[in-house]
Protein backbone atom coordinates (compact mmCIF):
# COMPACT_ATOMS: atom_id res chain seq x y z
CA UNK A 1 0.00 0.00 0.00
CA UNK A 2 1.39 3.42 -0.94
CA UNK A 3 1.96 6.28 1.46
CA UNK A 4 -0.80 8.27 -0.25
CA UNK A 5 -3.30 5.40 0.23
CA UNK A 6 -2.43 5.10 3.91
CA UNK A 7 -2.85 8.85 4.46
CA UNK A 8 -6.22 8.83 2.67
CA UNK A 9 -7.32 5.84 4.75
CA UNK A 10 -6.26 7.55 7.98
CA UNK A 11 -8.14 10.71 7.00
CA UNK A 12 -11.29 8.70 6.22
CA UNK A 13 -11.03 6.89 9.57
CA UNK A 14 -10.67 10.20 11.45
CA UNK A 15 -13.66 11.65 9.60
CA UNK A 16 -15.76 8.60 10.52
CA UNK A 17 -14.78 9.00 14.18
CA UNK A 18 -15.62 12.71 14.10
CA UNK A 19 -19.06 12.05 12.60
CA UNK A 20 -19.74 9.29 15.17
CA UNK A 21 -18.74 11.69 17.97
CA UNK A 22 -21.25 14.28 16.71
CA UNK A 23 -24.18 11.89 16.89
CA UNK A 24 -27.09 13.15 18.94
CA UNK A 25 -27.05 11.92 22.51
CA UNK A 26 -30.05 10.39 24.22
CA UNK A 27 -29.79 12.12 27.61
CA UNK A 28 -28.92 15.36 29.39
CA UNK A 29 -26.77 14.61 32.41
CA UNK A 30 -28.64 11.70 34.02
CA UNK A 31 -32.01 12.63 32.45
CA UNK A 32 -32.92 10.28 29.59
CA UNK A 33 -34.81 11.34 26.50
CA UNK A 34 -38.38 10.00 26.36
CA UNK A 35 -38.42 6.97 23.99
CA UNK A 36 -39.32 8.09 20.47
CA UNK A 37 -38.89 11.81 21.23
CA UNK A 38 -37.90 14.18 18.44
CA UNK A 39 -34.93 16.41 19.18
CA UNK A 40 -35.81 20.09 18.65
CA UNK A 41 -32.66 21.89 19.82
CA UNK A 42 -30.27 22.67 22.63
CA UNK A 43 -28.61 25.60 24.33
CA UNK A 44 -26.26 26.31 27.21
CA UNK A 45 -25.90 29.13 29.70
CA UNK A 46 -24.04 30.11 32.85
CA UNK A 47 -25.74 31.66 35.87
CA UNK A 48 -28.41 31.24 38.52
CA UNK A 49 -31.60 29.50 37.43
CA UNK A 50 -34.64 28.09 39.24
CA UNK A 51 -33.32 29.22 42.64
CA UNK A 52 -30.16 27.11 42.31
CA UNK A 53 -26.70 28.69 42.85
CA UNK A 54 -24.56 29.77 39.85
CA UNK A 55 -23.99 26.85 37.51
CA UNK A 56 -23.15 25.89 33.93
CA UNK A 57 -26.47 24.84 32.37
CA UNK A 58 -27.27 22.61 29.41
CA UNK A 59 -30.82 22.51 28.01
CA UNK A 60 -32.43 20.26 25.42
CA UNK A 61 -35.92 20.60 23.98
CA UNK A 62 -37.84 17.53 22.83
CA UNK A 63 -41.16 17.10 21.03
CA UNK A 64 -43.19 13.99 21.76
CA UNK A 65 -46.30 12.48 20.14
CA UNK A 66 -47.55 10.74 23.29
CA UNK A 67 -50.20 11.47 25.93
CA UNK A 68 -49.17 14.09 28.49
CA UNK A 69 -49.86 11.70 31.39
CA UNK A 70 -47.45 9.07 30.03
CA UNK A 71 -44.65 11.59 29.51
CA UNK A 72 -45.24 13.20 32.93
CA UNK A 73 -45.21 9.79 34.66
CA UNK A 74 -41.98 8.84 32.86
CA UNK A 75 -40.18 11.92 34.20
CA UNK A 76 -41.86 11.73 37.63
CA UNK A 77 -40.33 8.25 38.08
CA UNK A 78 -36.91 9.14 36.66
CA UNK A 79 -34.21 9.09 39.35
CA UNK A 80 -30.83 10.77 39.02
CA UNK A 81 -27.57 9.69 40.59
CA UNK A 82 -27.22 11.01 44.16
CA UNK A 83 -30.62 12.74 44.09
CA UNK A 84 -31.61 13.95 47.55
CA UNK A 85 -33.96 16.90 46.95
CA UNK A 86 -37.01 17.01 44.70
CA UNK A 87 -39.80 19.50 44.15
CA UNK A 88 -42.72 18.84 41.78
CA UNK A 89 -45.66 20.91 40.60
CA UNK A 90 -48.39 20.63 37.99
CA UNK A 91 -50.45 23.57 36.82
CA UNK A 92 -53.27 23.93 34.31
CA UNK A 93 -52.83 26.43 31.48
CA UNK A 94 -55.25 27.66 28.87
CA UNK A 95 -53.33 25.60 26.28
CA UNK A 96 -52.87 22.45 28.38
CA UNK A 97 -51.04 21.36 31.54
CA UNK A 98 -47.48 21.99 32.71
CA UNK A 99 -45.56 19.60 34.97
CA UNK A 100 -42.26 20.78 36.47
CA UNK A 101 -39.78 18.80 38.54
CA UNK A 102 -36.59 20.12 40.16
CA UNK A 103 -33.89 17.82 41.56
CA UNK A 104 -30.53 18.32 43.27
CA UNK A 105 -27.84 15.94 44.48
CA UNK A 106 -26.68 15.69 48.09
CA UNK A 107 -23.67 17.97 47.58
CA UNK A 108 -25.85 20.51 45.71
CA UNK A 109 -23.36 20.52 42.86
CA UNK A 110 -25.64 19.00 40.18
CA UNK A 111 -29.11 20.30 39.42
CA UNK A 112 -31.89 19.09 37.16
CA UNK A 113 -35.10 20.72 35.95
CA UNK A 114 -37.71 18.97 33.81
CA UNK A 115 -40.67 20.79 32.27
CA UNK A 116 -43.36 18.77 30.47
CA UNK A 117 -45.89 20.96 28.67
CA UNK A 118 -49.04 19.74 27.00
CA UNK A 119 -49.65 21.54 23.72
CA UNK A 120 -53.12 20.23 22.99
CA UNK A 121 -53.83 22.59 20.08
CA UNK A 122 -50.64 21.43 18.33
CA UNK A 123 -51.16 17.76 19.23
CA UNK A 124 -47.86 17.14 20.97
CA UNK A 125 -46.03 17.37 24.28
CA UNK A 126 -42.98 19.60 24.65
CA UNK A 127 -40.23 18.66 27.13
CA UNK A 128 -37.36 20.84 28.36
CA UNK A 129 -34.55 18.95 30.12
CA UNK A 130 -32.06 21.12 32.00
CA UNK A 131 -28.85 20.03 33.72
CA UNK A 132 -26.64 22.36 35.78
CA UNK A 133 -23.24 21.85 37.40
CA UNK A 134 -22.30 24.31 40.16
CA UNK A 135 -19.35 26.56 39.42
Amino acid sequence: MSHRSRVAGAILALCALAVAGCARRDRVGDLPFYPGASYVGSTSAVGEQFGFPPASWEQVELRIQAPFDKVRDFYAKTEVRGQTATFESELPKSTGRVYTRFMADQSRRRFYAVTVEERAALGHVSVLLRYGVAR
